[in-house]
């Protein structure tokens, strides 16, 4: 007598939250993006601020000499923004943030360019290394704001595409920013964090404008309703989709 093996799952089944066929294509994805105000500012602010701070290991060995210490140092510096990412990333899980993920993007985006600028500032080193562990903690604050947003207000039929989406652009604008600061070093030392603050500054500046405060409703993405998108009283609905469809034709 045969006897079938029971297969034994360590998790529950859990079904696909959508069929094939209902994922967006590339190019409406990103359509859908950039109709969205809050996708739309995730968007621009985490290549911005990933190009930014892509500079980082470039200027750190670059400004060992006007800081007066060997070039080894540079190592400190650059581990010094590692356990300041640390820090933040165990910051956010035991105390994560209960502001709205879209203006909070716009916010930690504005502490991130602060941070840049004071490195290009810092006139020692054990102040360089308080502003390189200040800059990846605050990286890392932005960071888990940017995953928010995107789970936020992203629907339900695009979420994973847009994560992809966004994360892929994330890459590709570190490898921008790297590649950047490397060509800028041997003109100023000074000059590839200059530029990634300007470039944070304005992409911030961007995000602000891009609210007006008359608005009687809040930016949502395009199709169905999915959790924490519906506002009440400018914030996200507590209790989840409501079912309504949203018009983009008049969001920002």
């Amino acid at each position: 007598m045969l006897h079938r093996r029971r297969r034994h799952r360590f998790l529950p089944y859990a079904p696909a939250p959508g069929k094939a066929a209902d994922v967006p294509r590339p190019l409406r994805t990103l359509t859908g993006i950039l109709a969205s105000g809050p996708l739309r500012r995730t968007l621009y602010l985490t290549v911005t601020v990933a190009f930014s701070v892509a500079a980082l290991p470039v200027t750190a060995v670059s400004s060992t000499h006007t800081l007066g210490v060997s070039a080894a140092a540079a190592g400190i510096l650059t581990a010094a923004y590692g356990l300041g990412n640390l820090a933040g990333s165990a910051g956010v899980m035991i105390r994560p943030s209960r502001t709205e993920a879209d203006r909070l993007t716009t916010r930690l985006a504005a502490t991130v360019a602060v941070t840049l600028l004071l490195i290009t500032l810092t006139p020692s080193f054990p102040l360089a290394v308080t502003a390189y562990a200040a800059a990846g903690m605050a990286n890392a604050y932005f960071f888990a704001a940017t995953l928010a947003a995107r789970n936020e207000y992203a629907p339900d039929n695009a979420r994973g595409q847009i994560f992809v989406w966004v994360g892929a652009l994330k890459i590709t604008a570190g490898s921008a920013g790297t590649a950047a600061a490397g060509a800028l070093i041997s003109t100023s030392a000074a000059l590839p964090l200059l530029l990634a603050v300007a470039l944070t500054i304005a992409s911030t500046l961007l995000s602000l404008a891009e609210r007006r405060p008359n608005r009687r409703r809040y930016d949502a993405p395009c199709g169905p309703a999915s959790p924490h998108t519906e506002p009440e009283n400018g914030r996200p609905h507590p209790t989840g989709p409501t079912g309504r469809i949203h018009d983009c034709s008049n969001h920002g």
